[in-house]
């Protein structure tokens, strides 16, 4: 990774359409819901190539990708419209491309 991959930002607006697509669920407001959905970064080179990989993981290499994923975003994708748990996905591949450049240490003895 020669270039800043500004992963922080991409994150934060993911993470922010996330809220704008649940708040709008909430309301059932359509439209809104529409535009979060159509906000995510849906054309992020890297999180479209890690997808696959996240997918196909095996469920400990998953692991510390969802426990971060959870730690952000405690509750389950509601049923209210099955793109939440697309956009969920999503971010959790966003994550393990993270991960995979950067391994995730979540304890705070290990050196």
């Amino acid at each position: 990774m020669s270039q800043d991959p500004k992963a922080v930002a991409g994150l934060v607006a993911d993470l922010k359409m996330l809220a704008a697509f649940e708040t709008a669920a909430d309301w059932r407001e359509q439209k809104a819901m529409d535009s979060a959905f159509s906000a995510l970064s849906w054309s992020d080179a890297g999180v479209k190539a890690a997808l696959p990989e996240y997918l196909a993981a095996s469920a400990s290499e998953r692991a510390k990708v969802d426990y971060a994923f959870n730690a952000m975003i405690p509750r389950p994708a509601q049923d209210i419209d099955g793109r939440q748990a697309v956009m969920h996905t999503w971010i959790k591949a966003r994550l393990f491309s993270y991960n995979k450049e950067f391994p995730f240490q979540f304890n705070p003895y290990a050196q």
